[in-house]
């Protein structure tokens, strides 16, 4: 082989391993692109899914804002008409119980109050509390509870009787005003209107 023949063939040889390298280099170049292709295209879906998640979280905590404004809202609401309507019952209440206390009927109710109220004092010296517009009924109480001494309260506003025994330290109250009120608490607990 001549020396142009070997000159020929190691251009050959150099330019083949030239381009065998090129070509590694170029297969090698494609598959680093297509790597971080992939990378940015999985962070970019990952990046985006946070993203999504994010505004999903943030929607659901103002639907939730929103829903409990709207409850507490409606139970305010409720609450008010309740009231209105306990208000309603027991101011219709108070107005029988006022019409009851100018009646005939009343009269015989302070004196069985007075008959329970002695029982319970077991006819021991006490003071009888009554509404000023009552004292008429002073005897008719006294009648009943023989050892009392009689006097009104102004806080007894629709009628009835308070007893005090200091010698037992005992007070019975069988007043309408005190009537009322127990039933107004026991009414807001079994009405069936509570608000929750």
């Amino acid at each position: 082989m001549n020396q142009s023949q070997k000159t020929s063939s190691f251009l050959r040889a150099i330019n083949k391993y030239a381009k065998e390298q090129s070509e590694a280099i170029r297969l090698e170049a494609e598959e680093f692109r297509k790597q971080e292709i992939e990378k940015a295209t999985k962070e970019g879906l990952e990046d985006a899914h946070a993203l999504i998640l994010k505004e999903i979280s943030s929607k659901k905590a103002l639907i939730i804002s929103d829903v409990a404004k709207r409850e507490q809202e409606s139970r305010r609401t409720l609450f008010v008409k309740r009231n209105e309507i306990v208000e309603s019952v027991f101011a219709d209440a108070k107005e029988k119980l006022t019409a009851f206390t100018k009646s005939e009927a009343y009269a015989e109710y302070l004196r069985n109050s007075a008959k329970k109220i002695a029982e319970v004092f077991e006819n021991k010296a006490c003071v009888i509390y009554i509404r000023e517009c009552d004292i008429n009924n002073a005897e008719l109480i006294k009648e009943n509870i023989k050892n009392c001494e009689i006097t009104t309260d102004n806080k007894i506003l629709l009628g009835g009787i308070k007893g005090y025994c200091e010698e037992l330290s005992l007070l019975c109250d069988d007043t309408l005003d005190t009537k009322l009120s127990d039933e107004r608490a026991r009414f807001t607990e079994t009405s069936g209107l509570k608000v929750v």
